[in-house]
């Protein structure tokens, strides 16, 4: 059909108007903006390809500063705990430096106990949505809520308003950012001094924090300003707040400071906080007051309880960092832990000072929360962690005991000292922590500690390697999201768990294929260069390149593994062998051709075995003979492409190894040999832990049943156990 100009040009004129409203309709929301203009990251913000600045979060640490770090958030707080109601009265004094050219009228702050007030709160409505928080179904009874209120925000003794802001385009109920408009706007280079008066209403306890009977962790408890980011530093390219939503699977993000925290607690109990203890606690109308003084961090935390025993102590003096005093609080039934504990904070902190660099702090605090207080344990703050004791299944209680203190205590280093952002970037703590307690930890035995009625059986199981677990948690042909990208923006929560183990094995992975000495140097200079600072992934890919490893590998690696998720199958798929033998047909003979019958090869094979026989006696299976043996293995990829070594191994136990190079989809090796070829094996150093199944990485010629008879054995008995218990009922 041809439309005539008339009504050509009515369809023009009503394209020109429909094609904006559908392109403002697929736009993406505009960010959030400031009174003042200043922008502040939305739901969107995620991994950052762009390298950080030089100068960046006021360039690197070199040793010869006033500082560890470039403090620009610094806080004197009071708490006064009443542990029958579950409250904390505060008071804060935030004192916070512009470090922008431009001025800043309006600050935001952090007010994350605010999760636990509404169920309409972001992190309970996600909550809802996936399927409730870390080991079960979250519930909130009567009485268990928690939230924080502000009793007052003044600037220089004048009144500052503030509002509820959803950066995130979060529910309306939720409340754990409010934006702070200040009377008196902060000009460049100035410092702005504000008071503020707040309310704790502590949950009982979840997700980092809250209270168990007398047993009280507050951690994420007063208000927290956000990050203003600059040009050069994550991606910025202009000055934006950094102040998220507190998510279901999110954590944090902060400005390095230097702490004041003063606790006041009842008589009787035991108060211990992030950083240093300041003097011996004073008796006071209300309670005993407890200092501590933390400098160089960006959160503190503290612990109250009058059920503790005294603690245990020790001192690291190892090289690597200064001294460091160590202590860990514990309930009088988990000594046995409590000490297992002990003893690996001392180990954590010569491995992560000789593989990392210096751990700078003068102290460290493990906390081994009571019973029922589960969702207290495993969670890292500065110089402050907590661990689990009591656990055990599916492993013994030490092995729990120290995986769970190294990866807290490994926090205080990746979201401590190199403190990415959680929100934005969460690989770059929880994962690459993940991948150096996988280090630390790789060798030592990892028990299994069955249920009763598979002891009772007799059945056991060989101890386990922690790269084990890796792999069983963190392979998957299809996964819905990379390493990187927010800690929101996911499939579902167990697309959020697979950070931890899927990134310990994409850098295993990259230190096998760079070499250990490369990837130490990489690593040494991401911790020498961005300590004290904000590091984001285009960062540590940076110094990976810095120390040496090709760029054009390391880009290549970063988007296929790392802004990516390319799955790893590698297969082994035919090792077969056939004796070269003389055939049937035509052939040249002394110059001559000939057509050669069936019959009279036989003969000739027949006398060549013969001959053979006389002069070596009878060949073994496989073995050399009159003929030499053509073997043949083929091997294929079925996802991304990863350089590997085939290692064929024939009968007379020689090896040889062939390339499977990366850009291949498949390959086929045919090797003529005295001997058959026994087996062929890719990976035999298990340098790619990625690959989605080991076991197809390898086959030999003859098939061997004794696996899958043990496994049907174990089967056949676990079906007749349960039989004769049905029977029984």
């Amino acid at each position: 059909m041809v439309l005539d100009p008339e009504r050509r040009m009515r369809l023009f004129t009503l394209l020109a108007a429909f094609l904006p409203l559908a392109a403002a309709a697929l736009a993406p929301a505009p960010p959030l903006v400031s009174p003042d203009g200043i922008e502040i990251a939305g739901a969107d913000a995620g991994v950052v390809r762009a390298p950080s600045a030089p100068g960046a979060w006021g360039g690197p640490r070199t040793g010869a500063e006033p500082a560890l770090s470039d403090r620009v958030a610094s806080y004197r707080l009071r708490a006064v705990l009443d542990p029958v109601k579950h409250t904390i009265e505060g008071t804060e004094q935030l004192t916070w430096r512009n470090r922008s050219a431009v001025p800043v009228k309006s600050l935001y702050v952090h007010l994350y106990l605010n999760a636990f007030a509404s169920p309409g709160s972001t992190f309970l409505t996600e909550a809802h949505e996936l399927g409730g928080f870390r080991s079960g179904q979250f519930e909130i009874k009567k009485g268990e809520w928690g939230g924080i209120e502000l009793r007052s925000v003044t600037q220089g003794g004048r009144p500052v308003a503030t509002t509820f802001v959803h950066p995130d385009g979060g529910p309306e109920a939720d409340h754990t950012v409010a934006r702070l408009d200040l009377p008196e706007a902060v000009a460049p280079g100035a410092t702005a001094i504000i008071d503020i008066a707040f309310h704790d209403q502590l949950p009982r306890v979840v997700a980092r924090t809250g209270w168990f009977g007398t047993f009280h962790l507050a951690g994420q408890w007063f208000p927290k300003v956000g990050v203003l980011e600059l040009p050069g530093e994550r991606g910025a390219t202009r000055p934006r707040w950094n102040a998220h939503e507190l998510h279901l699977n999110s954590e944090f993000y902060a400005d390095f400071g230097a702490y004041a925290l003063e606790v006041v607690a009842p008589r009787g109990y035991t108060v211990a906080a992030s950083g240093v203890q300041q003097g011996s606690p004073e008796d006071r109308p209300e309670g005993v007051l407890h200092r501590f003084r933390a400098d160089d961090v960006h959160d503190v935390a503290f612990t109250a309880w009058n059920g503790f025993a005294p603690p245990l102590t020790a001192r690291y003096s190892g090289p690597g960092s200064p001294e460091v005093s160590v202590q860990v609080l514990y309930p009088p039934e988990y000594e046995r832990g409590a000490r297992v504990a002990l003893q690996t904070t001392l180990d954590a902190l010569a491995y992560f000072s000789r593989t990392l660099g210096p751990y700078p702090y003068p102290a460290v605090t493990c906390v081994v929360p009571p019973f029922n207080a589960f969702e207290a344990g495993g969670m890292e703050y500065e110089t402050f962690f907590t661990t689990i004791a009591g656990a055990s299944f599916p492993l013994d209680q030490d092995s729990i005991v120290r995986y769970t203190t190294v990866h807290e205590f490994g926090h205080g280093y990746f979201m401590g000292l190199l403190a990415s952002n959680e929100f934005e970037e969460p690989f770059l703590d929880e994962g690459m922590n993940e991948l150096w307690d996988s280090r630390m930890l790789a060798g030592e035995p990892w028990k299994l500690r069955l249920p009763w009625l598979p002891r009772l059986l007799g059945l056991s199981f060989p101890d386990l390697d922690i790269w084990d677990f890796q792999r069983l948690a963190g392979t998957t042909r299809w996964p819905a999201d990379p390493i990187a990208g927010s800690s929101w923006h996911r499939w579902s929560k167990g697309s959020y768990a697979l950070v931890y183990p899927r990134t310990a094995l994409v850098f295993h992975d990259l230190e096998r294929r760079l070499g250990g000495d490369l990837f130490a140097r990489g690593m040494r200079l991401y911790y020498a260069r961005w300590h004290h600072r904000h590091p984001s992934a285009a960062d540590l890919r940076e110094a990976l390149v810095d120390a040496g490893a090709e760029r054009a590998l390391i880009e290549r690696y970063f988007e296929e593994q790392v802004y990516g998720a390319s799955p790893v199958d590698d297969r082994v798929e035919v090792v077969a062998s056939e004796e070269v033998v003389p055939l049937p047909g035509p052939a040249t003979r002394d110059g001559r051709y000939v057509e050669r019958e069936a019959k009279e090869v036989d003969r000739e094979i027949a006398d060549a075995r013969a001959a053979w026989k006389k002069a070596h006696g009878e060949p073994k299976e496989g073995g050399p003979g009159p003929y030499p043996w053509r073997s043949t293995v083929k091997v294929r990829r079925y996802a991304a492409g990863v350089p590997q070594t085939l290692a064929i191994s024939f009968e007379d136990g020689s090896v040889e190894r062939l390339p499977f190079t990366s850009g291949e989809r498949w390959q086929r090796f045919v090797l003529e040999r005295p001997v058959k070829v026994a087996s062929a094996r890719l990976d035999e150093g298990r340098d790619v832990l990625l690959d989605l199944d080991k076991l197809d990485d390898g086959r030999t010629r003859q098939p061997h049943r004794r696996a899958s008879v043990r496994l049907s054995l174990d089967a056949g008995a676990w079906i007749e156990l349960l039989l004769a218990a049905l029977e029984a009922l």
